[in-house]
């Protein structure tokens, strides 16, 4: 993420230090000078090396060791920005540091909330990450405990993505309201939050799902459009239309299955009943009734 140091390159040129230049370019409102006591202890600087290319001599440009005009390279800059940036992410959560930061937040010099119910409550710097190049600053509002994009991005060159959210950091607010306790205001209330309203009414929870639900309907009654037209046609037609329903319910099917079902079919002891010889058996008992007929003409 580089840093909008083009329009106010020629200013490192001058007799001031390299902190003074860097915290008083654009859209670096936020920064404060960082010690140069701080920057020459190594163990503070821990860790730092492998973040960018020429660390020595970024170091050196950072502490005035090397006048502007001995840096020509624009790359060198962009690195000693950085890693200035990132020196800066240390020292503001220091005791030194943290009293820089009270001044620039006691006369408001990141900003304000732009909440209207926040009142103007003065806001801190944040980081998103810890890491370079992932996002930019933001700011954080410790009354609705929201963070917002800066005003300073709006002033920012067009292409330039604005101050890297590394060099403030995810610690330092919430740590600088720690330590200022005193600074810590009041939340918002119940009474203070926006209410919609529609002609003086306040709008219910259900009218956000109005316009889904009402969709639905409408698509709906088209779906049932055909069956309310026959209940239409069916109130028009009157009794007429009943006993002609009636009589295509009862009559009976052109394939015929209804004239086989009334059929009669044969009880079961006719079914079971066999004649074999003029003998009949029926649930298997002989009845040899034709023999005794015989037997009796016989006799006479």
């Amino acid at each position: 993420m580089s840093y909008n140091i083009n329009e106010d390159s020629s200013a490192s040129g001058h007799d001031e230090p390299w902190i003074q230049w860097f915290c008083g370019l654009k859209g670096h409102e936020m920064f404060c000078e960082v010690e140069r006591s701080y920057i020459e202890d190594g163990f503070n600087l821990y860790g730092l090396r492998a973040t960018v290319s020429n660390f020595s001599d970024c170091l050196d440009l950072i502490l005035d060791r090397i006048g502007p005009d001995d840096s020509d390279d624009s790359h060198l800059t962009q690195s000693a920005c950085t890693l200035y940036g990132l020196i800066h992410a240390r020292y503001i959560i220091t005791a030194h540091g943290l009293d820089a930061m009270y001044n620039k937040y006691a006369a408001k010099e990141f900003g304000t909330c732009p909440l209207v119910q926040c009142s103007g409550q003065p806001v801190l710097p944040v980081g998103l990450k810890d890491e370079i190049g992932n996002d930019s600053v933001k700011i954080f509002c410790p009354k609705c405990q929201c963070i917002y994009h800066p005003p300073s991005q709006l002033r920012s060159s067009r292409g330039n993505p604005g101050v890297d959210g590394a060099s403030f950091g995810t610690t330092f607010p919430h740590l600088f309201l720690m330590t200022f306790s005193n600074l810590v205001p009041d939340g918002l209330t119940t009474d203070s939050q926006y209410v919609p309203r529609v002609f003086g009414f306040k709008l219910h929870a259900s009218s956000r799902g109005r316009g889904a639900n009402s969709s639905n309907s409408r698509s709906g009654a088209r779906r049932s459009g055909s069956s309310y037209s026959h209940i239409a046609a069916w109130n028009q037609a009157g009794p007429a239309a009943e006993g002609a329903v009636a009589s295509q319910t009862t009559s009976p099917k052109e394939d015929g299955s209804e004239d086989r079902k009334m059929k009669k079919q044969p009880p079961p002891e006719a079914a079971e009943s066999t004649s074999i010889g003029g003998k009949t058996k029926r649930n298997g008992i002989e009845n040899n009734s034709s023999g005794k007929d015989k037997k009796r003409s016989k006799q006479r």
